[in-house]
């Protein structure tokens, strides 16, 4: 995002990239939620156990990520994945305004992490007793999350120009300086929350 931005046309591009972005998850989303419909087509037919079993088996899972990468830390090596991202970002950096939209159209329908948590999502609101309003609800919520660190960068640099842009590069050297414990936290918090929710779900 921070090299869209500092691409010559820093507020068209970004607006066209963010708008590609957001429409490129959206697709994904529309996908996966209408694959979960067909795939979960009674959702009167519930399963309280499994889905208790499910959730705490799932927030295990994270507490144990959690908990391995913080004993296994690894110094930041160069590799042929930073390489390729170096190189994206050169490209990124010269960017128009028509690849600009196409561009974040790609990046924001994914790769197979991004729609992997999309179908995850689309399958946890489907199988759920939500009506199609709050199914809907949840999408456009789960879109609008899963595109923050895109859309909110193009907000402040519409906003605040140039120094947005060193905002975002600050932000981001602070991240990668605490990146152990931005990882270790949000997945162990989430973890026994799940696994919370699910004892509870289970005595319930």
């Amino acid at each position: 995002m921070l090299a869209v931005l500092t691409s010559g046309r820093g507020r068209l591009n970004g607006l066209a990239f963010a708008i590609g972005f957001v429409v490129g998850q959206l697709v994904c989303c529309v996908i996966a939620f209408s694959l979960g419909a067909a795939a979960s087509p009674h959702r009167d037919e519930r399963f309280p156990l499994l889905q208790a079993l499910v959730v705490i088996a799932l927030g295990v899972a994270l507490i144990a990520a959690a908990v391995w990468l913080r004993r296994h830390r690894r110094e930041p090596r160069p590799s042929l994945l930073s390489t390729r991202a170096e190189q994206l970002k050169a490209r990124l950096s010269t960017l128009h305004l028509p690849t600009a939209v196409g561009t974040g159209l790609v990046l924001g329908f994914g790769g197979p992490k991004r729609i992997t948590i999309t179908l995850l999502v689309a399958a946890t609101v489907t199988a759920s007793s939500a009506s199609d309003a709050g199914s809907v609800s949840l999408a456009v919520l789960y879109v609008a999350v899963a595109t923050v660190l895109v859309w909110v960068p193009v907000l402040l640099y519409v906003v605040f120009g140039d120094r947005a842009a060193e905002w975002i590069a600050r932000a981001q050297e602070r991240a990668s300086a605490h990146k152990d414990a931005l990882t270790f936290w949000p997945s162990a918090v989430l973890g026994v929350v799940l696994v919370v929710d699910g004892v509870v779900q289970l005595f319930s």
